[in-house]
C-alpha cells in the first residue's frame, strides 16, 4: 500500500502544504472557511470544542463534494457514508456535551468529563428538552452506528452496509439539531 506524501515548502505557514499537487475542486466549490461554521455554531460556549466542530464540518463538505463531484467505487462509497455518519455523530455528542455542562454548571452541578453519547442523549431528552423524541431516536441510532468503528464488532458486510440516504438523513437531523439549539439558546 502506498504512503501519504506530504509536501511541506514553507513551515511558517501550513496553508501552503501539499501545494504542488492538484486541487480537487474549482474554488467556487471548496469548502466554507471555519470561521463560517464557528459562527454557526456560536451557541456552543467552549471555543476550542467549537472550532473542533467547525473543523468536522469543513470535513463533512470536503466530504459531500468529494461525493458529489466523482464517481466513488461502491465498497469506496459505502464506507465514505459511514464515515460522514461517524463525523455526525461526534459533533452531536460534542455540542451536547458543552450544553449540558454549561446548564448543569449554570444549576451548580457537575458533569463527568466521561460522560457517554447514550447518558447525554437521555439527558438531552428527558432533562432538557434539547430534542424532540425523533431526534433522540436518531441519534441513538447514529450512535450505533458510529460504534460500529470496531470492526470485529459488525456482523455485516461494510461494503453495503451504509448508504446516502442514511448519510443525508443524517445531515438534514444535524442541521435540524442545531437550528433547535441555536433556537434555545
Amino acid at each position: 500500500m502506498e504512503l501519504l506524501r506530504k509536501t511541506i515548502t514553507n513551515p511558517a505557514d501550513r496553508k501552503l502544504d501539499n501545494a504542488d499537487k492538484t486541487m480537487p475542486f474549482a474554488k467556487n466549490r471548496h469548502p466554507h472557511k471555519a470561521s463560517t461554521y464557528r459562527d454557526e455554531w456560536s451557541f456552543i460556549q467552549d471555543t476550542t470544542l467549537r472550532e473542533n466542530i467547525a473543523y468536522q464540518l469543513q470535513y463533512l463538505e470536503f466530504m459531500i463534494h468529494l461525493y458529489n463531484d466523482y464517481q466513488i467505487y461502491l465498497t469506496i462509497e459505502s464506507l465514505l457514508c459511514k464515515d460522514l455518519m461517524v463525523a455526525i455523530a461526534g459533533i452531536v455528542e460534542a455540542a451536547l456535551f458543552d450544553i449540558i455542562l454549561s446548564a448543569r454548571k449554570a444549576e451548580g452541578l457537575s458533569l463527568d468529563n466521561r460522560t457517554d453519547f447514550t447518558a447525554l442523549l437521555g439527558q438531552a431528552y428527558h432533562d432538557y428538552g434539547l430534542m424532540d423524541r425523533h431526534l433522540w431516536h436518531f441519534f441513538h441510532d447514529l450512535r450505533k452506528v458510529r460504534n460500529n468503528v470496531h470492526l470485529c464488532a459488525a456482523d455485516f458486510r461494510e461494503h453495503t452496509a451504509y448508504t446516502v440516504d442514511q448519510v443525508n438523513d443524517s445531515i438534514t437531523m444535524l442541521e435540524e439539531f442545531r437550528l433547535r439549539i441555536k433556537g434555545t439558546n
